[in-house]
């Protein structure tokens, strides 16, 4: 029967017989012989040979040790990579990352896959391992080479040792020290009381609060501006070793009626306990007041008695006209107004600094708009006329969502922020017209986020923002 002779004719794992002169042959081209040797099957006058399994060398792996079982196409071998040495694949199937150890298996003559084992590499420690440190590896980052640290400034070395190991396992080895950073001592805040007694020492830790009170007569910075002006606030010790910066700025009172321009002085302006004397011809009618706490003068001026007179009619200059109906003695006032030309927009005196001229305005200046001038006791009109002049009026269509080049300049606070993205609820500036020329159209608010740096700029060419005096 042909199932007697399947062990001897059959070679795994070709599925077809290989017979003389390289053909294959199905079960159909054998004949049955009566008298057949256990080794050998003749197959129309072709000798078959039992068939041949390969075998695999031995693996040869530096800085392992292999342990082989089996034989022939069943030997298996297992790579387990010395200390400090991970496995990695040349060639043939993968395997994960970081293994110290694989199985070889044996495969028509040749191993599955050809693997090395190679020095852990830790790589270069990264700012995870200590915040605010600089490495050091001049030795290498492969297993038992050490890398040092020092801490950059303003961070200071807390703890024994300065230096990290690279481990059999790629990893770092625990630091036995961080950097430190603190801030020195509190801040000296003129016209403040410290609160916190021990910000008087060094050494705060980050996120370390020290408060502090304004004087009499002063508030914190900003906050005068506010329905509730601030007396206390606090400096936090920041990540870069620093204080947060804050500060007590005095308390103004009242301009003084311009009708006596040119007749006092002050000592420290209108600020809090400045005092300003009134002098008149006659020493005896001198006055002096002062500036209290409470944003109060402690007295009001009166003009000098013996300063009788009256002021020449105001010139009409840069197409400003006046109106004096009052009159023109000491304390009268008149009332400027701008020419009105056909087909004109419409304009408002302001005044400007002397040699500035309405052409040479740029859109950050804020010229002060004037309302009236006033006769002083010099009789002398304040302000002076020479130096009030004309400019466009703003149009009322500020805040409405389109950007008007008119109004895109300080007098007219930048068209209510509708020329910049940042200070618009969509994000998105429209044009209204598209009479633009140069930057019009641009976002110059100085105090939008797109500009603060170029803001800055500014402030060193003239006070971007500024108000003229």
């Amino acid at each position: 029967p042909l199932s007697t002779l399947l062990p001897h004719i059959i070679c795994y794992p070709p599925l077809l017989l290989p017979l003389c002169g390289g053909e294959r042959r199905s079960f159909e081209d054998f004949l049955p012989l009566q008298h057949l040797r256990p080794d050998r099957v003749r197959i129309r006058g072709c000798l078959r040979q039992p068939c041949q399994i390969d075998s695999c060398s031995p693996p040869q792996v530096k800085h392992a040790s292999i342990r082989c079982t089996g034989g022939g196409e069943a030997s298996r071998c297992s790579v387990q990579c010395h200390r400090g040495f991970t496995i990695t694949v040349l060639n043939g199937r993968g395997t994960p990352s970081n293994q110290k150890a694989i199985e070889l298996v044996c495969f028509h003559g040749s191993w599955d896959r050809e693997v090395s084992c190679e020095l852990v590499d830790c790589g270069l420690p990264d700012q995870s391992h200590v915040y605010h440190a600089i490495f050091s590896c001049p030795w290498g980052t492969t297993f038992g080479k050490q890398c040092s640290f020092t801490c950059g400034p303003p961070a200071i070395l807390q703890g024994d040792s300065d230096r990290l190991v690279c481990l059999e396992d790629g990893l770092w080895s625990f630091p036995e020290a961080y950097c430190k950073i603190e801030c020195p001592e509190g801040l000296n805040i003129s016209n403040a009381k410290l609160l916190t007694p021990q910000c008087v020492d060094s050494g705060h830790h980050v996120g370390s609060v020290c408060r502090y009170k304004c004087n009499p007569g002063f508030y914190v910075v900003g906050s005068l501006k506010t329905k509730t002006p601030r007396k206390y606030f606090k400096l936090e010790c920041l990540e870069d070793g620093q204080w947060e910066e804050n500060n007590c700025e005095p308390i103004s009172c009242p301009a003084l009626h311009n009708v006596f321009q040119g007749l006092y002085s002050c000592t420290n302006g209108l600020h809090y306990n400045t005092r300003c004397t009134l002098q008149c011809p006659d020493a005896s009618e001198n006055m002096e007041i002062r500036c209290a706490k409470d944003g109060k003068w402690t007295a009001e001026f009166t003009m000098c008695s013996t300063l009788q007179g009256s002021c020449s009619s105001p010139p009409d200059l840069h197409s400003v006209e006046y109106s004096c109906d009052q009159g023109m003695e000491i304390g009268d006032v008149c009332y400027p107004t701008c020419a009105v030309v056909v087909n004109v927009d419409l304009h408002d005196p302001v005044v400007l600094p002397s040699g500035v001229t309405v052409d040479a305005l740029k859109h950050w200046m804020l010229p002060n708009a004037v309302q009236s001038i006033v006769c002083t006791g010099l009789m002398k009109w304040y302000p002076d006329p020479q130096n009030i002049h004309c400019i466009p009026s703003c149009e009322p269509f500020g805040g409405d969502g389109w950007c008007d080049t008119i109004n895109n300049r300080a007098y007219c606070q930048y068209d209510g922020g509708d020329c910049c993205p940042s200070t618009l609820s969509t994000r998105k500036v429209i044009q209204f017209g598209a009479d633009c020329s140069e930057d019009e159209c641009t976002c110059r608010d100085p105090d939008a986020e797109e500009n603060k740096s170029r803001a800055k700029h500014l402030d060193g060419e003239g006070g971007a923002g500024g108000r003229i005096q």
